[in-house]
């Protein structure tokens, strides 16, 4: 009976997610529609003897209409069945041409689905004879960058519970591994892991990396959260001199944040210092010690409150670079406009002006809302009324309205959404590094395993 309650409630909250997806498209014959996860366990096999990987997962999902489901897995697939009949899988742009997704090739009634996906991925893996390092590395500053770089996932705008379970097989002389995870760990057997994670992920989430036991020095402590509850911390890094500063860094903002915004929506925080850049993950980041606190303040705005597109997360990265600089203030927007949430509805990555314009335009929020205690205290808001959930720039508008019993919607029309006309929207897409989430290339990636 628990066991249904859970899936009760894990199957209403994403049901009322897909009012939340981009709008469905006709492809060919068929109508392409976006589904609801419900339940998803993907099992990954790595195999020391022939070097592959294999991926098996097998979602429950819900259809609110007629058509051809759509998901996507970057990697090929190998094998696909829906509702125990094998299907194809093909590979579709969004009608703007911005993104692809993959479609079941059958059609299906609106109600509830199982489809199985078989997959083989190579991606930030590296297999060193007697053991395999792994990880989900991923952007959000390139499509198609998250959980669906390795594995099949929905967009943004769902949020599923997802069992992962993890074995590695071959060598009779195999080290002895160990998994890092913002889910719950269970050591099933010698190096074979069930890792749960928390029903409000979205693809964005996850965090994964598994290597040889021991292989990285760390420190553990607990953090007395103001809610009352104890939160296990985990920094692990490639070098141990790195640590002592990392938990001084780990803990200086959470106290700060906690003050300011409120108590850590997370069940624990995983770190791993890296030596560059940064990714946030829910309630975990990859990092460098400089990027650190700017990856942890992601876990209150991107993976705490989520977006829902990349029209979205122009907020998140913009409120996280307004705290870099010192929680400012402007008088007026020091820029002219633009497209960071006006761009197509099917977009799946941030806009990149988000750290600059954006941490700009919150600074002009933070002088407009002064009489209310500034821009915090509506953030503080946000986080107690958003937590675990996923909103969009004009959910944003609407609560920053209601808020303040101000009319921004000249402010957002100009400075955020701007115009299709305007001349140089296209800088959006501009392939520019930013210091706390720089592009790495393929061997950097790698060398972080």
């Amino acid at each position: 009976m628990k066991w249904i309650l859970v899936v009760l409630m894990v199957s209403t909250q994403a049901f009322a997610n897909i009012s939340k997806a981009p709008v469905s498209f006709n492809s060919g014959a068929n109508k392409a529609i976006f589904v609801d996860f419900t339940r998803v366990e993907t099992t990954i096999t790595y195999n020391l003897d022939n070097k592959k990987v294999l991926a098996e997962t097998h979602i429950e999902f819900t259809a609110s209409e007629k058509g051809s489901p759509l998901f996507d897995v970057v990697p090929s697939i190998k094998t696909a069945t829906l509702n125990g009949k094998h299907v194809k899988i093909t590979k579709i742009a969004d009608p703007s041409k911005i993104t692809e997704y993959r479609m079941v090739s059958a059609e299906i009634e609106a109600g509830s689905h199982k489809l199985m996906v078989r997959n083989e991925f190579d991606e930030n893996v590296d297999f060193k004879g007697s053991y395999v390092s792994s990880a989900f590395w991923m952007s959000d500053l390139t499509d198609r960058k998250y959980l669906e770089r390795y594995i099949p996932a929905n967009l943004e705008f769902d949020q599923y519970q997802m069992t992962l379970n993890v074995k590695v097989i071959g060598t009779k002389k195999a080290e002895l591994h160990e998994v890092f995870a913002n889910g719950i760990i269970t050591k099933n057997a010698l190096n074979d892991f069930t890792i749960v994670y928390p029903e409000y992920f979205t693809t964005s989430s996850y965090f994964f990396h598994m290597t040889k036991k021991d292989r990285f020095p760390r420190s553990t402590f607990n953090f007395q959260s103001n809610s009352g509850k104890v939160v296990p911390v985990i920094i692990y890094a490639k070098y141990a001199y790195e640590l002592k500063d990392a938990v001084k860094s780990t803990k200086e903002v959470l106290a700060e944040l906690e003050a300011k915004i409120g108590a850590w929506p997370h069940p624990s925080l995983t770190i791993y210092v890296a030596g560059r850049g940064g990714m946030e993950h829910s309630g975990a980041t990859i990092t460098s010690l400089w990027a650190l606190q700017h990856e942890i303040c992601h876990s209150y705005f991107a993976r705490g409150v989520m977006p829902i597109d990349g029209n979205s997360g122009w907020m998140d990265e913009a409120i996280a670079s307004w705290r870099d600089d010192g929680y400012k203030s402007a008088k007026l927007p020091n820029f002219s406009t633009t497209r960071m949430s006006g761009q197509s509805n099917y977009k799946r990555f941030t806009d990149r002006k988000a750290y600059t314009e954006g941490a700009n335009f919150m600074a002009y929020l933070n002088h407009k809302l002064s009489k209310q205690g500034g821009l915090i205290k509506f953030l503080a808001h946000m986080h107690n009324t958003y937590s675990q959930q996923n909103i969009s720039t004009q959910i944003f508008k609407k609560e920053l309205e209601m808020y303040s019993g101000m009319d921004f919607t000249a402010d957002f029309k100009k400075y955020i959404l701007g115009s299709k006309s305007e001349k140089n929207h296209k800088h959006s897409h501009a392939k520019k590094n930013n210091p706390y989430h720089p592009q790495l290339s393929a061997k950097e990636l790698k060398d972080l395993l």
